[in-house]
């Protein structure tokens, strides 16, 4: 707990909690990024909807270590993100099975096979805000 202590002491020095923001989180910039597809997980929002997430660890350049979260939501788009995910998968080299689409669970089992390819991630941001993703197997 004596290292605790310093570090405190060290930030009461520079920070101040009335006027400083405690988050040091930096947004990733568009651009191009080779990542490891690392976790693939069926995700519940706090509005209740149901999705996919792919989680990809930046491997190199400025954002090394960071993490790219691409999820696909299935609010009223099931058809949409249904291309989304069968295209993803075919850039991988993969071709899902119709019986994969059983549930969200067992589509997350089907792609499993997928983790730890590496990936280039384009993240680019939409004049209205939106950040859109294009992801093609490195």
């Amino acid at each position: 707990m004596d290292d605790l202590l310093k570090v405190a002491g060290s930030v009461m020095k520079s920070f101040d909690p009335k006027t400083d923001s405690a988050d040091d989180f930096e947004s990733i910039k568009d651009g191009e990024y080779n990542c490891l597809l690392e976790e693939i997980n069926h995700k519940v929002a706090s509005t209740g909807n149901n999705g996919i997430s792919f989680t990809f660890n930046i491997t190199d350049g400025e954002y090394a270590g960071r993490f790219i979260w691409v999820n696909y939501w299935f609010n009223n788009q099931e058809q949409k993100q249904v291309k989304r995910i069968m295209k993803l998968a075919y850039e991988f080299g993969y071709e899902l099975p119709l019986e994969a689409f059983s549930s969200l669970d067992t589509l997350v089992e089907a792609l499993q096979d997928l983790c730890g390819t590496c990936a280039v991630v384009k993240q680019t941001t939409s004049k209205s805000g939106y950040t859109n993703y294009s992801i093609t197997q490195a």
